[in-house]
């Protein structure tokens, strides 16, 4: 379960940050973390069901996390969206607080977009926040920046969200210590096509599922 790792992983400060998935058997509806349980005692019990029409608690016994909000918004704006990812993660969240995009600087962007932009600073929790994360969210943009506050990642599912978290955060790392000793040089869109290109043939033909701990009802 991508909470598990998250939780093992460590990626995210304190109890900040949650993880949904939309519904395998139920695409109108979505699960998602509960508010403020510790990410290492998260488990598939304590997960909320919420329909992506209203936002209402369908199963779960919990609160959901105070940014449902925002997770629906993205499920009922973009069909692909299967996950969402949201982490107060170091070197992303630096970034945010100077309101600096994650750039392309390292080649492992294009799996992202051309680069992470920072979408302006809303309280926690609103629906001011969620509906301009909802807009800056496209098929080629699956990563923001929310200014001073964090990530935000999309992807098929909640593991495939979880990894573009993963290669926003490492060029983002890669970003603030390349910022420390110079300027860094950024790959040109065209560039990042042709690694994009390059990656259609990357690996092996037989790939793992997306999270072999993920249970049919599509749960995070």
């Amino acid at each position: 379960m991508v909470a598990e790792r998250i939780g093992a992983e460590g990626s995210t400060f304190g109890l900040s940050g949650n993880v949904s998935e939309r519904d395998a058997g139920d695409p109108g509806a979505f699960w998602i973390t509960p508010s403020g349980v510790a990410w290492p005692e998260i488990r598939r019990a304590h997960l909320v069901q919420l329909a992506v029409s209203s936002g209402a608690v369908q199963q779960g016994t919990l609160r959901p996390s105070t940014e449902w909000r925002m997770h629906r918004a993205l499920y009922e704006r973009h069909p692909w969206i299967g996950g969402v990812v949201h982490l107060h993660s170091p070197y992303a969240t630096i970034l945010s607080v100077i309101h600096e995009p994650v750039r392309a600087v390292h080649y492992q962007m294009a799996r992202v977009g051309n680069e992470v932009p920072v979408v302006p600073y809303a309280t926690y929790g609103t629906e001011e926040l969620a509906q301009l994360v909802r807009d800056a969210i496209q098929p080629e943009q699956r990563a923001v920046l929310l200014a001073n506050h964090g990530l935000v990642a999309v992807g098929s599912s909640a593991a495939d969200a979880y990894r573009a978290s993963q290669e926003v955060e490492w060029t983002a790392r890669i970003q603030y210590h390349a910022m420390l000793a110079g300027s860094p040089r950024v790959l040109t869109p065209a560039q990042l096509d042709a690694v994009r290109a390059a990656f259609k043939d990357y690996g092996q033909a037989w790939q793992p599922p997306d999270d072999a701990d993920r249970s049919p009802a599509g749960e995070p």
